[in-house]
């Protein structure tokens, strides 16, 4: 049995091409594709020719401004960048061309505007704070850093006076590759354009020769050419869509457009494989296959964020339309060259959807399906993982309370490659961009053709995606009684907790099936014996628990308390919080913010890859007065233990910049 009736399924895998899949995302990659830059707008204007030549299709250019000025909430406006030429040539103790536009766009630096100098250069090590700079004479040279030139750029050129940044890949001892360019952008904030310098991204392997060099006393002098304009200009935003039956519903599929040349991975193959699901949908449509969609299926491919956020502010009509997103982002590597593991990262707990597990269950199910040997390719496995929320990428400003809008992101991760001049075509496999193809060709019509649907199966579906989460908290907690991790007494109550929550997402999901889904009588029957099977398994491991919480009791000595004798909700924090944000806040803002706070949070965000994904939550949970014991409560349950006193201080710093707004209790 399958979700939509196999005779559907096998016209879809029948219709969609990887090669062609892979054709898309080749000629993608050929631009350089800077957010508000010419070579977006070719990038654009290529799938906007492609889209237009497809039966059925109606496409809109939206055109917005990157003025330089002001923000929308967090979101500082951008610069329109035109970049012409830059060179860097090394001249003393060695004479070597360093980097060149022309023949490798990622070298220049994004937002560099022209110079013409000849400086030496000066090792500022991280270069990100004053300490940095203490005893060295930077005034009208070029720093070398290891750290990204977007976080050196301000300090260095703006506050040091540096006539430049020069930056490097930091060996990390595994996977090294001495010709690598990583992508640097300088990011000038609005009204900083003419202060604005240059950088370049020299290969690793030049990069720690100057570094020695340096080290050893010796000289080193460059000439730096730039030819580039920062100005306000255009900012666009490119959509197609499929008109349903009713086009004042539509589900929507995103994939960012930007980033330098290559970006073949990330994320030529995300635009790339979302025009491919347009030409297979409008292929089946107009031979005949499938009926119009109850539904319209729109198509857009934006720079990532920056665009994001201003078709949300800016047209908000087309977004009440939108009743489910998927972002695709990075989908393409083939897993044995980039050491990558597709993921779908569902919706945040604070926005339940059957969403998740429609598009869960097209990417397990066409994963075990039999390889096409003609098409050529990787013949490893191809991995998937269904994960937690995580930003990052466009889903979020979807998913943020404000908008609610459900959204997941389908993304390969780690890559070894990302962000990178290694990000290159090569590395794109025809088997895993027709496995992505087809997997949303068949989300996305199961959401826009809903009669076709088997709610039975879905309903099922979302049921077993609860239970087994009861059944995991439920086993680390054993596990923590069981071995006496921590006192019982504050165990015991923070997993009746975390039970009580995973319960309460499993009503809430089912709920959503009977909002999402039109269910006959029979259905609503099946639905409401679903959270009677959830509650079931709530009760047994709630029984479980006790039993254990008794056990870890007897072991070091104590009096199990009976439940109504147990402290369940004690104040590990004495305040209340509210969100004040109109939007979803950018990553960058409270490092941004100050030197300070960018000492602080630049670790945290390093060692912990949820951290983000727990401010996005913060945020959510916080659209109404809350207690934040209750939001730490949640944010370790969705994604792990974390210290309460780095949410203290994050709950402070959010305070003091206007995010969030607190009260005492």
């Amino acid at each position: 049995m399958t979700v939509l009736p196999p005779e559907l399924v096998e016209q879809v895998v029948d219709t969609v091409s990887g090669i062609r899949a892979v054709d898309y995302t080749s000629d993608i990659s050929r631009f350089h594709r800077i957010q508000a830059s010419p070579g977006i707008h070719d990038a654009i204007m290529y799938v906007k020719s492609q889209a237009e030549a497809l039966p059925g299709v109606a496409v809109t250019v939206h055109e917005y401004r990157a003025e330089g000025q002001g923000a929308i909430g967090t979101w500082e406006e951008l610069y329109t960048w035109k970049p012409r030429s830059g060179i860097l040539q090394l001249l003393e103790p060695a004479r070597k061309t360093l980097a060149d536009f022309e023949t490798e766009p990622i070298s220049l630096a994004a937002q560099s505007r022209s110079a013409d100098i000849t400086t030496e250069v000066v090792y500022v090590g991280k270069g990100v704070s004053d300490s940095d700079y203490d005893g060295k004479d930077v005034g009208s040279k070029l720093v070398l850093t290891e750290s990204r030139a977007s976080l050196v750029h301000k300090i260095a050129c703006i506050e040091h006076g540096a006539a430049g940044v020069l930056t490097y890949v930091q060996p990390s001892g595994t996977d090294e590759i001495a010709g690598m360019r990583r992508y640097e952008a300088l990011w000038p904030e609005p009204g900083e354009g003419e202060k604005a310098k240059l950088g370049f991204a020299l290969r690793q392997a030049d990069g720690l020769k100057i570094k020695q060099w340096l080290q050893e006393g010796k000289t080193v002098r460059v000439h730096a050419r730039v030819d580039a304009d920062l100005e306000p200009g255009p900012f666009e935003l490119l959509s197609a869509v499929i008109p349903g039956k009713d086009t004042s519903r539509e589900v929507w599929l995103m994939a960012h457009v930007c980033h330098p040349h290559p970006g073949a991975n990330d994320n030529a193959s995300g635009a790339g494989a979302i025009l491919e699901v347009l030409r297979a949908i409008s292929r089946l449509i107009s031979s005949g296959k499938i009926d119009m969609p109850d539904n319209s299926i729109r198509f857009f491919w934006v720079p990532e964020w920056h665009g994001t956020i201003k078709l949300i502010e800016h047209d908000r009509d087309l977004v009440s339309r939108c009743r489910a997103l998927i972002n695709v982002d990075m989908v393409g590597g083939d897993p044995a060259k980039t050491g990558s593991v597709l993921g779908l990262h569902r919706t945040p707990y604070s926005l339940p959807t059957t969403l998740n597990n429609v598009v869960e269950y097209w990417l397990s199910a066409e994963r075990e399906r039999k390889r096409e040997p003609a098409l050529g390719g990787t013949i490893c496995p191809l991995p998937f993982e269904y994960r937690v929320y995580e930003g990052g990428s466009d889903h979020f400003l979807f998913t943020d309370s404000n908008v609610r809008v459900p959204a997941v992101m389908v993304l390969q991760w780690p890559d070894k490659f990302y962000h990178t001049s290694v990000d290159t075509t090569d590395k794109i496999d025809p088997q895993q961009m027709a496995y992505v193809a087809r997997s949303l060709v068949l989300s996305v019509l199961s959401f826009t053709m809903p009669m076709l649907v088997s709610k039975e199966e879905l309903m099922t579906l979302c049921k077993k995606e609860i239970v087994e989460l009861i059944e995991r908290v439920g086993l680390k907690a054993v596990h923590q009684l069981s071995r006496c991790t921590d006192d019982p007494e504050k165990l015991y109550p923070r997993y009746m907790r975390w039970l009580t929550y995973a319960s309460e997402l499993g009503r809430h999901t089912l709920d959503r099936m009977q909002e999402e889904w039109h269910l006959i009588s029979e259905q609503k029957s099946l639905l409401q014996a679903m959270r009677a099977s959830v509650e079931m398994a709530y009760t047994s491991e709630m029984v479980i628990l006790r039993k254990a919480y008794e056990g870890a009791c007897v072991e070091v000595g104590l009096q199990a308390k009976d439940e109504g004798q147990i402290r369940l909700d004690p104040m590990a924090f004495d305040v209340h919080v509210r969100r004040k944000a109109k939007h979803a806040m950018i990553p960058s803002h409270i490092s941004k913010s100050s030197k300070e706070r960018q000492a602080r949070y630049l670790p945290l965000t390093q060692d912990d890859p949820f951290f983000m994904s727990r401010v996005d939550e913060l945020l959510n949970l916080s659209q109404e007065w809350k207690s934040l014991n209750e939001i730490w409560e949640r944010l370790c349950f969705e994604f792990g233990d974390f210290d309460p006193k780095t949410l203290s201080m994050l709950v402070k710093d959010l305070e003091e910049l206007g995010i969030i707004e607190t009260r005492e209790v």
